[in-house]
């Protein structure tokens, strides 16, 4: 994670960027971040995701889909300023006898996902907007992993804070995965597909209440006739 932290600060703010212009949001690494632990007014998000580790010691490389990844939020609407912490949990290698603690490596996909995920929520908690994405994007894992998730190495299990099963895309390295976009549907902004369909809708209610009217004047007038020669 320090390694490319401000990769994570950058994509963050960019994303942050696109749905709210006019608002200053950081995000910044806190390693004494705990689950279900916050202060008054955060939020918290968690996401279970794919990364790669390798030991310092050793230099043996292996792959977990089971990485947590935890933020804590907060959101000012007086000062217009939201800020993010976040906290990677790292796992250590198996094979050595003292190992220590190592931080995983993502790809650009997956930090891509994880902060889409992140900025929705924001937006869902933070702005309580309505939005075109309405569920996570899934992570994506690069080679397919057998046998259970090493809780004995794993920090976030050894605090307690147990990762479990969680789902993670597998796809062929050929195939290339789908990035969603997070569109807002309020305030006029909505995709311009939604928009035609809405027109289309509009258009369609007022040609049958055009009819409508128009019907219901010609049975009137039938009618003012009829009586009409009748009291002749």
């Amino acid at each position: 994670m320090t390694r490319d932290k401000e990769v994570w600060k950058q994509m963050f703010q960019e994303l942050m960027r696109e749905v709210k212009p006019w608002h200053r949001w950081t995000l910044r690494p806190d390693k004494g971040l705990l689950p279900n632990v916050l202060k008054p007014g955060w939020m918290q998000y968690q996401q279970w995701t794919f990364a790669r580790f390798q030991c310092s010691s050793c230099s043996r490389n292996w792959a977990s889909a089971q990485v947590l990844v935890l933020f804590h939020m907060h959101w000012s609407e007086e000062k217009s300023r939201g800020q993010v912490k976040m906290r990677v949990f790292t796992q250590r290698c198996k094979k050595c006898p003292q190992p220590l603690f190592e931080d995983p490596e993502f790809t650009q996909e997956n930090i891509s996902r994880i902060l889409k995920n992140l900025v929705f929520r924001i937006m869902k908690k933070c702005y309580r907007g309505r939005f075109q994405l309405t569920e996570e994007v899934p992570m994506i894992k690069d080679i397919s992993l057998e046998g259970p998730h090493n809780s004995d190495n794993c920090e976030a299990c050894l605090e307690g804070f147990c990762a479990g099963p969680k789902q993670v895309t597998s796809l062929p390295q050929s195939q290339t995965p789908r990035v969603y976009s997070i569109c807002k549907v309020e305030e006029g902004v909505e995709p311009w597909a939604s928009r035609k369909r809405v027109c289309s809708y509009t258009l369609q209610k007022h040609i049958c209440r055009s009819v409508s009217i128009f019907c219901c004047c010609v049975i009137l007038i039938v009618i003012v006739v009829i009586v009409a020669r009748t009291a002749i």
